[in-house]
C-alpha cells in the first residue's frame, strides 16, 4: 500500500508519501497515476503501443475512465485531480497533454508536443519523458515504493525528474532533449527537427529497471503549458 500526500517545491506542489490518499500499489505490478497540478482541467491523451500479443494492454476502454475504444482515447482531468491504473498485463504507450505527440512544429503546437513514454509490467521497465519533438507541457515524474529506476551508475535510483521548456533539456535526467533519436545522439531524426538541441553527454533520459523487477507508483504530473513557470525542486 502506497499513501500520498502533498509536498511543496518552491511555487509548485507535488503529491509525496504520506497522508491523504490511498492507492493500491502492490509488489507484483506497477501501478500509474496522473495528477493535475494546476488550476484547470486538462484534455489528456493515451496511446498504447498495443504490443504483439495478449500479454498486452490493447485497449485504452476504461483506463483512467476512457470511454473510446481502440489504441488511442483521451479524457479531461479535473484541477487537484488524480486518476489510477493498475493491470497484471504488459503496459506499453505514451501520454501527452493538450495533443498526442507529434514529431514537428504545428500552428497549434509552435515548439511541438513532449510525452512522457512508459514500458511497465514488461519484463523489463523503462520511461521517459520525450522532448524529442518539441515541448509545449511542463511534466513531472515521481516514482514511488518499489524497486530502483537506474539511468547510468552514477543515478542508481530516480524517484524525480522533470522536463525544462523548449531548447533547455540537454543534459536533463530522465529526459530525451529535442531531436535526440537517442540520448546521445541525433541518428534517424526527422528532418523538420532541425537545428536540435545538444544530446546529452551521458545516457541518462530513459530510467530502466533490472529485468523481473515492478511494483510501486509511477506519478505524472502535469504543471501547465510552456507558457507557464518551469516547476523544479528548490535547493
Amino acid at each position: 500500500m502506497v499513501t500520498l500526500g502533498i509536498m511543496n517545491f518552491g511555487s509548485c506542489t507535488l503529491k509525496e508519501e504520506s497522508e491523504v490518499v490511498l492507492v493500491n500499489a502492490d509488489s507484483l505490478n506497477t501501478t500509474l497515476a496522473v495528477y493535475n497540478g494546476r488550476e484547470d482541467s486538462v484534455l489528456v491523451y493515451l496511446t498504447l503501443g498495443g504490443g504483439d500479443d495478449s500479454t498486452f494492454v490493447q485497449d485504452v476502454k476504461g483506463i483512467f475512465g476512457i470511454t473510446q475504444s481502440g489504441l488511442v482515447g483521451s479524457f479531461y482531468l479535473h484541477a487537484g485531480d488524480t486518476v489510477f491504473y493498475q493491470s497484471s498485463l504488459k503496459l506499453s504507450g505514451n501520454i501527452g497533454f493538450g495533443s498526442q505527440g507529434v514529431n514537428c512544429f504545428t500552428n497549434e503546437w509552435p515548439t511541438g508536443v513532449n510525452i512522457f513514454e512508459f514500458n511497465l509490467n514488461e519484463d523489463q521497465e523503462s520511461m521517459d519523458i520525450s522532448a524529442m519533438g518539441g515541448v509545449n507541457s511542463l511534466m513531472i515524474v515521481q516514482n514511488i515504493g518499489g524497486p530502483m529506476w537506474a539511468a547510468t551508475p552514477s543515478f542508481p535510483d530516480v524517484r524525480l525528474y522533470y522536463n525544462d521548456t523548449m531548447w533547455k533539456n540537454t543534459n536533463k535526467l530522465g529526459v530525451f532533449p529535442y531531436g535526440c533519436t537517442t540520448c546521445t545522439d541525433t541518428i534517424g531524426k526527422q528532418a523538420c527537427q532541425t537545428p536540435n538541441e545538444t544530446p546529452d553527454s551521458t545516457r541518462i533520459c530513459n530510467p530502466t529497471r533490472a529485468a523481473g523487477y515492478r511494483g510501486g507508483l509511477v506519478l505524472l504530473t502535469f504543471k501547465g503549458y510552456t507558457n507557464t513557470e518551469i516547476c523544479a525542486p528548490t535547493k
